[in-house]
């Protein structure tokens, strides 16, 4: 039986995709949830989530990497995307199992997630070649993953402990909106750490800045052994 949770920032799409799922008498509708809490709630009791990018982005790559870290066996579908092969590339990296693209039919839709729940993944022919390319980008990593250990150090040793510190936090998946709130700061602040961490880095997102850190902790731990 595939028990799916729907993930949706609108509550009537996701009520709306609950009452169109409970007729199919292979699916049993966990829940709805609009935010990252209430879908990690739904978890222990799914085998399957269909996280629409309505969420944002980050928040969406949040909760892939929080589902597929604490419940490895729920196959993640991401709905909603584009046509552009980057910003699925993404999603999948970040642990997704399927994707849906916007211009989709339900019946598509249907045999994604089936797909899904077998251990299966359904990908276009162009999309199969972005993989195939990026596989072979991944394969060439550990030279250029040494060149950015050797470069992170001094531009990381450049932020402020401030700017450090809420890198760290960026690592830990937390958003800018939790990032004020643990540090008790105005969210505009942290933006515009964010900003400041990212030129210093001369990183393009958060995602790049964090890697970059990673690397300048591991290389602390070789230095101190």
């Amino acid at each position: 039986m595939i028990r799916i949770s729907f993930i949706d920032s609108s509550r009537l799409i996701s009520d709306t995709m609950r009452t169109i799922f409970s007729q199919e008498g292979d699916i049993y509708v966990t829940g709805c949830a609009t935010n990252v809490e209430e879908a990690l709630f739904l978890m222990p009791h799914s085998n399957v989530a269909l996280i629409n990018t309505s969420l944002g982005q980050e928040k969406v790559l949040e909760l892939v990497t929080k589902i597929c870290a604490e419940y490895p066996d729920v196959k993640v579908i991401i709905a909603g995307l584009s046509c552009e092969s980057d910003e699925i590339l993404r999603y999948v990296e970040a642990g997704a199992m399927g994707y849906v693209r916007q211009e989709e039919s339900l019946v598509s839709l249907l045999k994604k997630i089936r797909a899904a729940h077998k251990g299966k993944a359904i990908v276009s022919p162009d999309f199969a070649a972005e993989m195939m390319m990026r596989l072979a980008q991944l394969a060439a990593q550990p030279a250029q993953r040494l060149f950015a250990q050797q470069t992170a150090m001094p531009a990381v040793a450049e932020l402020t402990s401030r700017e450090e510190e809420i890198l760290q936090l960026i690592s830990d998946g937390y958003t800018n909106r939790k990032i004020a709130d643990e540090l008790v700061i105005q969210c505009g602040t942290v933006k515009n750490h964010v900003h400041n961490i990212l030129k210093k880095l001369e990183a393009t997102n958060r995602h790049d800045a964090a890697l970059l850190y990673q690397h300048y902790q591991e290389m602390q731990i070789v230095y101190a052994a």
